[in-house]
């Protein structure tokens, strides 16, 4: 997992309510500022993890995010990632009012979206962009009240509302509202608050995106075959994989007869096995928390075998390789799988230990913690021979050696 770092700072109404979050960019957990970053870099950075790696509703609760925009940003519509009933767009006071510009901020607004001018400072050649804003926000830091009362005199006429930045005593705050300031910001309210996130990286979303195309049955051979060439080493491992001895050695020659010959289920289960294996190269805990989580995989599949339910093998492939997803991506079981496409019986078994992929899950977790009472009570209960778990054991650590060596060499 990647860590992502994003700060928010809450912009509060008259009555000390909390209406929305402004999204600021920071390099990591300790430094609550972000000087000497390029103001693309910080916009584009909070873009990226605000819509793909943490998303809106999770840093704002519900309110709205102001998300503080580049020129770039405005004319190539990044906006239009957002859903403009959750966010604000926040132009920056270093973006210069031209006609693409202005054109720019006329379609913004007139798909829905919610324009402020950030840090303003007034000059006629903003009057075409005032025109278009909503909310204008200005900096009062260091102002009398005579300062700031000509701040907002000069926006008066455009019926904007105006947002009272970098408030840091009551006595400006108590200015501000009298002089009709709606809403406020600042370190006399809070001081920006850091959010540290845990993200999957790049490859293996794109994994976890094949995972999804795969159970997808309105997915065709062809764009399987397409995603799958985007990354040559994902192709070069998944063919290696399922060429293996592992799989009976099938000869298979291209990512579509992959598909044809292994199947869509068996292909789902070695994508998935590449994406837990894929942290064994940090060595250490990791390694080891991936062979006993494809230790529990095949385990699981193979009591399925042994108890005539041949039919649940891939489902049981899938609970006892995901068992231990949590630890292996240091992140929330929940977060991870709202990403990937599961049946609901095994989001059962991984979030609750429940329903009808939970037993031999049970099963296995106790064998591998050398829990003989529970073991013996869960076989009875499956209708396995308890004495017969040992050679199931066996067989899913000589099969996790095999697979390990194919998943994890380059």
């Amino acid at each position: 997992m990647i860590e992502v770092f994003i700060a928010r700072q809450p912009i509060f109404d008259g009555g000390g309510r909390v209406i929305a979050y402004e999204l600021l960019y920071r390099r990591n957990s300790a430094e609550n500022w972000a000087d000497g970053v390029a103001a693309t870099t910080m916009a584009s950075d909070v873009i990226v993890h605000t819509f793909l790696n943490i998303g809106v509703e999770k840093l704002t609760g519900g309110t709205r995010a102001f998300l503080n925009f580049t020129r770039e940003m405005l004319l190539t519509r990044v906006f239009s990632l957002f859903d403009p009933r959750q966010v604000v767009i926040e132009l920056l006071e270093s973006v210069v009012p031209d006609e693409e510009v202005v054109a720019a901020c006329e379609a913004l607004v007139q798909d829905g979206y919610t324009l402020a001018l950030d840090d303003f400072v007034y000059d006629p050649a903003y009057d075409r962009l005032l025109d278009l804003a909503e909310i204008v926000k200005l900096d009062v830091l260091n102002k009398t009240p005579a300062e700031i009362s000509a701040m907002a005199s000069r926006v008066a006429p455009f019926n904007v509302r105006l947002v009272a930045e970098r408030v840091e005593t009551g006595e400006v705050r108590d200015t501000c509202c009298a002089l009709g300031f709606e809403f406020f910001q600042g370190y006399f309210f809070a001081r920006p608050e850091i959010l540290t996130r845990h993200d999957i990286p790049a490859d293996q979303l794109r994994i976890l995106k094949l995972m999804n195309l795969l159970r997808d049955p309105k997915t065709t051979d062809h764009t399987l075959e397409t995603e799958f060439r985007g990354d040559l080493s994902l192709s070069f491992k998944l063919l290696r994989t399922v060429n293996s001895a592992a799989l009976g050695g099938r000869g298979i020659s291209s990512i579509r007869h992959a598909v044809r010959l292994t199947g869509r289920e068996e292909l789902h289960k070695w994508l998935a096995l590449v994406l837990v294996s894929s942290v064994a190269s940090r060595g250490g805990v990791d390694t080891e928390l991936v062979m006993v989580a494809i230790q529990r995989a095949r385990m699981c599949e193979l009591i399925a075998g042994a108890t005539g339910h041949g039919h649940t093998t891939g489902s049981l492939f899938m609970v006892g390789l995901f068992s231990l997803l949590d630890a292996i991506m240091r992140s929330p079981m929940t977060d991870l799988l709202e990403r990937i496409d599961l049946s609901s019986d095994v989001r059962s078994a991984l979030l609750g230990r429940d329903g009808p992929l939970a037993p031999p899950l049970e099963l296995v977790e106790a064998y591998q913690r050398g829990d003989w009472d529970n073991v013996g009570q869960q076989a009875s209960t499956l209708g396995v021979d308890a004495a017969d778990t040992v050679d199931l054991y066996m067989q899913s650590v000589g099969w996790t050696r095999v697979m390990m060596q194919g998943l994890t060499e380059d």
